[in-house]
């Protein structure tokens, strides 16, 4: 059973879903990365994006 203070769930539109699939196989070339994967990589890369946007600029991320 999954551990519930580990993991939560998220619902996404069909659409959104596909794209995710199309991304296990596309991010890393020769590598098929589960669904999760997928979402915790954008997901890192976008927070690294924003703090290395916000260092530049001076300002915070709440």
């Amino acid at each position: 059973m999954m551990d519930k203070t580990k993991y939560k769930s998220v619902a996404i539109d069909n659409d959104c879903y596909k794209k995710i699939e199309d991304l296990t196989t596309a991010l890393s070339p020769g590598i098929t990365l589960s669904r999760a994967q997928v979402v915790r990589i954008l997901v890192n890369n976008k927070v690294l994006e924003d703090e290395h946007e916000s260092y530049e600029t001076g300002r915070r991320l709440n």
